[in-house]
């Protein structure tokens, strides 16, 4: 009999142990969560609406600065969102974020008026260790093939801001803020 007490009492601590966690988790509303996901998880709280916003820089297209942009969260599930960018103009950009196992994959889908894809389309990364459940970096990758010139040090940042309302994509080179379009975001 004196064999089995210290089995069963490490056996009634464990479940003691355990049994206090999710109390806890359900009164502070904090569960560790992975930020991928929880990053996702905020994302997909915009699905079905269209958030519409301004060009504050494109210096690929500067004719676009102060521009109208709208992002309409168009298909939404757990492990995927597409992101509709609408800006003046015939080109439309897909943002495609993917959660893959424990990483988040940025693509770009990028196409032409009739659709048929561009030069340069799926391009994107995958996002670093530097973000948080509501904004997430996504460094360059070349996915196999060769990157076009000047695209080596590129990083996109998609942030949610709920002190200023808005919701924001970012491009940038070397630090370098190349594209940055801001929307207001909805009521919820």
């Amino acid at each position: 009999m004196t064999t089995k007490l210290p089995g069963m009492l490490a056996l009634v601590l464990f479940f003691l142990s355990c049994g206090t966690a999710p109390r806890q988790q359900e009164e502070t509303g904090e569960y560790e969560t992975p930020l991928r996901e929880s990053f996702m998880h905020n994302i997909n709280k915009y699905c079905g609406n269209t958030l519409s916003g301004e060009v504050f820089a494109d210096h690929s297209r500067p004719e676009l600065t102060g521009a109208t942009v709208a992002f309409s969260f168009e298909k939404c599930t757990e492990k995927e969102v597409r992101i509709n960018t609408l800006l003046p103009g015939d080109e439309k950009v897909v943002i495609i974020l993917t959660l893959i196992n424990d990483e988040l994959l940025l693509k770009h889908d990028v196409r032409d008026a009739r659709l048929s894809p561009g030069q340069y389309t799926m391009y994107g990364g995958f996002s670093d260790d530097s973000g948080n459940n509501l904004k997430q970096v996504f460094p360059v990758h070349n996915f196999g093939g060769e990157m076009w010139p000047g695209y080596e040090n590129y990083a996109w940042e998609i942030c949610i801001d709920k002190q200023e309302g808005t919701f924001e994509y970012i491009e940038m080179a070397e630090n370098i803020i190349q594209k940055h379009y801001k929307a207001t975001l909805p009521e919820l």
